[in-house]
């Protein structure tokens, strides 16, 4: 009991962390291929001149120009225009959380997932965005601060598109579990900055290399030519 306690007692007490928390956890998409991904905490557009590339990450460092990134799902034909958010019909969340009663896994994403790409037709796209920080009105140590879009709004500077394919090779989420996946995997001149990203540069090497250990698995990276069948 106590161990519950404690953590509903931190967010009645930090009500601007719990409103935040709250907008991200009470929204049920109905796709992950149809999502909008965007960044929280914000990334350097370019290395100052004096920059020391053996600096370690959890040292503070003025960069000149500061953005936050976003994925925003688009039609995947001209003239590529942003799709609207779906939900997952509420009557299957019921049913999901009933059956989760009794012991059943919900894997209603993976599934959809899997079930969608594996249509020879699937095409779907993404417009990459990014949005400068403008205003000092606009913190990067303090992620719960939107930076409002109708001050500082995103543009779009490329597209991802994922088309058809298998992603439920067996070989395929063993690779996946055995990577370290972290924010600061990317060229120095888009490192991530603010407090909370030098914290998780020390966090996620951290984690990183004790679930490696735990599997008995060596450090890897992605080389994209990987052979799943």
């Amino acid at each position: 009991m106590k161990g519950r306690i404690f953590p509903l007692l931190w967010l009645l007490l930090h009500p601007k962390q719990f409103s935040a928390l709250r907008s991200i956890t009470h929204r049920y998409p109905k796709s992950l291929l149809t999502e909008r991904y965007w960044s929280g905490s914000a990334s350097a557009l370019g290395l100052p001149t004096n920059f020391d590339p053996a600096q370690p990450g959890n040292v503070p460092v003025t960069y000149p120009a500061v953005v936050k990134y976003a994925f925003t799902p688009v039609s995947s034909t001209p003239p590529y225009d942003r799709l609207p958010e779906q939900a997952r019909p509420k009557a299957d969340r019921d049913r999901a959380q009933s059956a989760a009663k009794q012991g059943a896994q919900d894997n209603y994403y993976r599934e959809e997932l899997i079930q969608n790409l594996a249509s020879p037709e699937a095409k779907h796209c993404w417009a990459f965005e990014i949005q400068l920080q403008t205003q000092p009105q606009m913190p990067i140590d303090d992620v719960t601060v939107v930076w409002p879009e109708k001050k500082a709004p995103f543009f779009k500077v490329s597209r991802l598109t994922v088309a058809h394919q298998t992603v439920n090779f067996e070989q395929q989420c063993d690779f996946c579990e055995n990577l370290r996946f972290s924010p600061w995997n990317g060229l120095a001149a888009h490192r991530p900055v603010g407090a909370l990203n030098r914290l998780r540069s020390q966090v996620y090497t951290l984690v990183g290399k004790y679930r490696q250990q735990k599997r008995g698995v060596d450090d890897q990276e992605p080389t994209g030519e990987e052979n799943f069948k």
